[in-house]
């Protein structure tokens, strides 16, 4: 068992987001994050995996092995020593797939009435980026926007974060401008996470929107929230200056979103 040297040069490429976005690729680890990217609900095409011994080992790593092996998939069996080298994580689980970044262009529209977007805006840490991409799915949004300046949504970190909700969950890159147009063209107001903003919990907001989260240093920048129809915050005790843009994101969406149940109600 031996992975070619064509293989791992590309898989080594795709740890560096210059190449990553060249190649139009990125790289899924895990059990979790490969189980949600073989049963993906958005078109994605898989390159191929590579497995090793240790997948055999792992808790779910057997079914996974079976399942890899009833899909068309091209699977290549490698040692656990050379997927090791390969990997991004400390303890490898023993595979690692090689994914297609979706195609499809931004701006999207699902359908969804009402249309609910989170745009992020200057986070630069990848495990935050994932962490709100997984939040999105959770509380029903129906996209993920990634504007100029934030982590890439491909990062391996920030796809583990995700939790494989990208395989559920359309996740782009935009600048802003282009953003901004089609918000506008289509009526959808923007809301701007920011702690002089008004108590999330006594917003009245409108059935569609677009929640902006930004840098936790710096929060969004000016001229989005210029020409935001609403500032939100979560608020807080005195001596608590900030959230984890994650957690703020969570609590923002939970306050936001309907609860699943209440969809199509009166």
């Amino acid at each position: 068992m031996g992975i070619s040297r064509e293989k791992q040069k590309l898989i080594h490429r795709l740890h560096n987001p210059r190449f990553r976005a060249r190649e139009g690729l990125f790289v899924v680890e895990g059990i979790r994050g490969t189980r949600e990217f073989l049963d993906a609900t958005l078109p994605l095409e898989i390159r191929f995996a590579l497995v090793s011994p240790r997948l055999q080992e792992v808790e779910g790593g057997r079914g996974l092995r079976d399942a890899l092996g009833s899909l068309s998939v091209a699977v290549e069996e490698v040692e656990d020593r050379d997927l090791a080298v390969l990997s991004d994580t400390e303890r490898s689980q023993g595979v690692i797939l090689v994914v297609e970044e979706p195609r499809d262009p931004w701006p999207w529209q699902d359908g969804s009435d009402p249309f609910r977007l989170v745009i992020l805006d200057g986070i630069q840490d990848p495990g935050n980026v994932g962490a709100l991409v997984r939040v999105a799915r959770a509380f029903g949004i129906q996209g993920v926007l990634a504007l100029e300046g934030t982590a890439d949504p491909w990062n391996p970190k920030a796809v583990r974060g995700g939790a494989g909700a990208a395989a559920h969950l359309p996740v782009r890159r935009s600048p802003w401008q282009e953003a901004r147009i089609w918000l506008r063209r289509n009526r959808v107001p923007v809301m701007v996470a920011d702690p002089e903003g008004l108590d999330v919990r006594a917003a009245r907001v409108p059935g569609a929107w677009a929640l902006v989260l930004g840098n936790e240093g710096r929060g969004v920048r000016q001229e989005i929230r210029d020409e935001a129809d609403g500032l939100l915050s979560v608020p807080m005790l005195g001596g608590v200056d900030s959230l984890n843009v994650a957690v703020a994101g969570a609590i923002l969406l939970f306050a936001l979103a309907p609860a699943p149940h209440q969809e199509g109600e009166a």
